[in-house]
């Protein structure tokens, strides 16, 4: 019997190269039948490819054949820790699909951007937030009949294709966890609401203070900007209340970081005097000193299933709306204590 890939997807072309010890490239070539593959090679790479019963897309290879192989990924987040790892999980996915990868920042005009683009011959487009929830962007690629697909859009989209997590459940279980800790004043950082992503995270952390019978506090709810400098302006507002949070979630871990660094200004130590938790689980949160509790987002495998899921739509177009949830989860670290008695 084969081995079933592991994971919320089929095994793909870099899975069967993992298994036969192997390049991606290297496994292209003994499924297309090149013969410059020595036959010891060939036979680890369809072993492999028995084992994990990986399939071809016919249909979708076909497609390319006669098809542009370049998808464009839309960015306008300052966050790089989260841009480089959605581009990363990107790339690897078109690597092993055989298309290539280009990236545009459109924080200014994204129409400008798709107009520079014209010339460029592209297969889809990636849309990562805000850009998932820009009518004017969606309506030009609607108009190119260009497929894209959507990172963490607004839930109320109605069309398309798109992949996220649950942004609410996720805010809702730090901000339990805090408060599971002792903490009843928890400050909140969110992020700029044109984010549905920010709104949702913002609404997990009202729940969680509902659900534990805490009442909301507007003074702890403060809006940053996803970058670390509104980190710490936030937390200088925050920690120059007259009763001070013991505990502040930022809705990033850029902006948690900023927390930190305004904390150390102020000599309060972390975790004794102040707790801080992060969303995201960026390379950051794990570098930084004390490390950062936060909730880890599958950054490079949203990116990946979002490739996955645009070129099935562009295999096979479909006006059937269609959303895949992936899985997140809680990452306690050195940031988080009990507070002080």
């Amino acid at each position: 019997m084969p081995r079933r890939h592991t994971g919320i997807r089929p095994a793909t072309i870099i899975d069967v190269a993992k298994e036969a010890g192997v390049s991606f490239k290297t496994v292209s070539r003994v499924l297309n039948g090149e013969t410059n593959v020595r036959e010891q090679t060939k036979a680890r790479v369809m072993t492999a490819v028995k084992t994990l019963d990986y399939r071809t897309n016919h249909h979708a290879r076909n497609l390319r054949a006669r098809q542009s192989r370049i998808i464009c990924l839309l960015y306008a987040n300052p966050s790089r820790n989260y841009v480089g790892e959605v581009h990363l999980g990107a790339l690897q996915r078109c690597q092993a699909e055989g298309y290539s990868l280009i990236t545009e920042d459109c924080s200014g005009d994204p129409s400008a951007v798709l107009a520079l683009r014209s010339e460029t011959q592209l297969a889809g487009a990636i849309l990562t937030p805000p850009l998932c929830d820009d009518p004017a962007l969606i309506d030009q690629l609607n108009e190119r009949r260009l497929p894209y697909v959507r990172i963490a859009p607004s839930e109320t989209a109605a069309q398309g294709r798109d992949v996220a997590i649950d942004d609410v459940a996720a805010a809702k279980e730090m901000t339990n966890y805090l408060i599971g800790l002792g903490h009843k004043r928890v400050g909140f950082i969110r992020g700029p609401m044109s984010h549905a992503q920010a709104k949702r995270r913002h609404e997990g952390y009202l729940t969680g203070l509902q659900e534990n019978g805490i009442a909301v506090d507007p003074e702890l709810v403060v809006e940053g900007d996803f970058t670390f400098d509104s980190g710490i302006d936030c937390a200088e507002r925050l920690l120059d209340l007259a009763d001070k949070p013991t505990a502040i979630f930022a809705s990033n871990d850029d902006m948690a970081a900023g927390v930190i660094a305004a904390s150390y200004r102020r000599q309060i130590h972390i975790p004794e005097d102040l707790s801080v938790a992060g969303f995201d689980d960026t390379p950051l949160a794990s570098t930084i000193s004390p490390s950062l509790t936060t909730i880890y987002q599958p950054s490079r495998e949203l990116a990946s299933e979002a490739v996955g899921l645009l070129l099935e739509e562009i295999a096979a177009p479909s006006e059937v709306p269609r959303r895949h949830l992936l899985n997140y989860r809680m990452v306690p670290r050195d940031s988080t204590a009990p507070p002080k008695s």
